[in-house]
């Protein structure tokens, strides 16, 4: 019998990047929830449960680091290992960042998706 494939939640609001991180995903054997603003990040992840987080900072309706903050909040969303995708290079956001426990914040012009990829795969192992 195989294994579960690992679920990523991914928060990207640009559809152009959102299909390429998808792809990418699931060429490694993830099953992708999309969601494209932060309110549905939230509403997303109560309901998937996912393994890990992939989100963007600058999103529609709550920004990346406030829907972060309230899935934190949640019932498992405090373990949930997250990843911020952005280019947004900030010091407030990538401080914000720390303080809710992402594993990586990687800035998309100087990521390739593969590396993204491999970053999330990477967290899951631990």
């Amino acid at each position: 019998m195989s294994e579960a494939k690992p679920k990523a939640l991914l928060v990207e609001d640009d559809p152009f990047m959102a299909a390429l991180l998808s792809e990418g995903l699931v060429k490694e054997g993830f099953e992708v929830i999309l969601a494209d603003n932060g309110e549905d990040a939230v509403t997303k992840f109560k309901s998937a449960k996912p393994d890990v987080l992939l989100i963007d900072i600058l999103l529609p309706k709550k920004n990346g680091i406030e829907a972060l903050a309230e899935i934190r909040l949640l019932p498992g969303g405090e373990k949930i290992p997250a990843l911020i995708i952005s280019n947004i290079e900030e010091a407030k956001y990538i401080s914000e960042a720390e303080k809710l426990g992402v594993k990586a914040y990687l800035i998309k012009a100087n990521t390739q998706i593969p590396d993204i990829v491999a970053k999330a795969k990477a967290i899951l192992k631990g």
